[in-house]
């Protein structure tokens, strides 16, 4: 490296800013509420805590929701159809059978608005668990057919999906999760966390917020580099 570089690689790491840090008041288990500082407007705590920021969007994990699957049908003898609603923004789903597909014949489709999105056309899978995934718009249903010829019907034991929200918006969201400039945090509790000024990590919830958060105040901890 020449002293040029050097020089501009020495100034651009001592002219960086460092992202703010904040240590909550309140370090039980539970749901927080605080205000956003105006040095962090995109406080967030540590990967793997459930958050979101009121006004932005969330990526929601679910197991098994309500009234998503619609059934099984026997259209074709040896094929299996299982028919799924997709909650809205859902751009990935999960399924667990009982037993091991062993090799079985798989389609899936995916539907919007009477259009039919194929993501699985005669593809054998072996395992258990069956994950698709699509980049489509407003995908509000999916069809998986299993061709299990010569072996044991499916049963479809488990779903998840994963899509994004606004939590802020939804009307089954309590409206304590709801004020403005605001990050809400389901704090694990047996550990001391921080909360830091991170733009760039995703809010993830496995869960929506239920109940009552609590109010913590924030003190100033130390900068990131």
């Amino acid at each position: 490296m020449g002293p040029l570089l050097s020089m501009v690689s020495v100034l651009f790491v001592a002219t960086t800013p460092a992202s703010a840090c904040y240590v909550p008041s309140d370090q039980t288990a539970g749901w927080k509420r605080v205000a956003l500082p105006e040095d962090a407007p995109a406080l967030a705590a540590p990967t793997g805590i459930d958050q979101f920021r009121a006004g932005e969007r969330a990526f929601l994990h679910e197991e098994d929701p309500q009234n998503m699957y619609q059934g099984a049908s026997k259209q074709h003898p040896g094929r299996m159809a299982y028919s799924f609603w997709m909650p809205k923004g859902t751009f990935r789903m999960e399924l667990d059978f009982f037993s091991s597909l062993d090799g079985a014949k798989v389609d899936a489709t995916a539907y919007s608005g009477g259009r039919a999105y194929p993501l699985l056309s005669g593809r054998r899978h072996s395992g258990g668990q069956l994950a698709l995934e699509w980049n489509v718009r407003d995908v509000d249903s999916v069809v998986v057919e299993v061709h299990h010829h010569l072996r044991e019907e499916p049963v479809v034991r488990h779903w998840r999906v994963d899509r994004e929200v606004l939590p802020s918006h939804e009307v089954s969201v309590p409206t304590a999760f709801q004020g403005p400039r605001m990050l809400y945090f389901r704090h694990p509790g047996g550990r001391r966390i921080e909360l830091c000024d991170t733009p760039n990590q995703p809010l993830v919830l496995s869960r929506w917020p239920e109940g009552v958060p609590t109010d913590v105040t924030l003190r100033r901890q130390s900068a990131v580099p």
